[in-house]
């Protein structure tokens, strides 16, 4: 895989594209064991203060990567590939950065404008600027398919979750292409300590 598919790949599950707004998506029809279970899921987002995991990254069910995932709400976040792939993204709070730690250099965006602000925001909720447009259940496994609500031509971010107890175990994203990246969390620990420092995105020796 080129290092700008891989970085497509990654930027997929994480950034919405940019791109003219267009009418709002009409939201699944729920029923009433639906918003039984999206509550539940906002519950349980909401009670992941702490959050640190490995993971398994696929894209097209060919490309496979690997790494760590750190998250800290609200509004912190970090996703780091293990070597040979010197990638990680970084959110403090503000930005998401992605950094390439082998050339030192960094791109920022405004964290409230990617799904990362969804996933690290202090209050969950499954509606305003996503839209639910589908909830599907199966050999006790949830799964709740987004699109932005006002894009959501840029592709949809589905969150998969075992239903009893109920654990974050991957979330798939269809980007405007077609391209379908898969992120697997194992080892999942809820509720460790983890210091801010992970999420201060490295800068050169004498830059401030």
């Amino acid at each position: 895989m080129t290092i700008l598919r891989l970085i497509a790949a990654a930027l997929t599950a994480l950034l919405l594209a940019a791109g003219p707004a267009t009418a709002a998506v009409q939201p699944a029809q729920l029923t009433a064991q639906d918003r039984t279970d999206l509550q539940r899921v906002e519950q349980y987002l909401g009670s992941l203060t702490t959050v640190k995991a490995d993971f398994v990254q696929t894209t097209n069910n060919t490309d496979l990567y690997r790494g760590h995932f750190y998250l800290k709400r609200p509004g912190k976040m970090r996703l780091e590939y293990e070597p040979p792939i010197a990638y990680m993204y970084i959110a403090d709070g503000t930005w998401l950065t992605y950094y390439d730690a082998d050339l030192r250099q960094r791109k920022d965006v405004p964290l409230g404008s990617t799904i990362a602000d969804f996933i690290t925001r202090a209050n969950v909720r499954l509606s305003g600027d996503v839209t639910v447009v589908k909830v599907s259940r199966g050999n006790n496994l949830l799964s709740v398919q987004l699109v932005q609500t006002d894009k959501p031509e840029d592709g949809t971010l589905t969150l998969n979750f075992t239903a009893n107890p109920m654990i974050l175990q991957s979330w798939v994203s269809v980007d405007q292409q077609g391209t379908v990246t898969q992120v697997d969390l194992t080892g999942i620990q809820p509720g460790v300590q983890l210091d801010n420092s992970l999420f201060v995105v490295p800068r050169r020796k004498g830059n401030r």
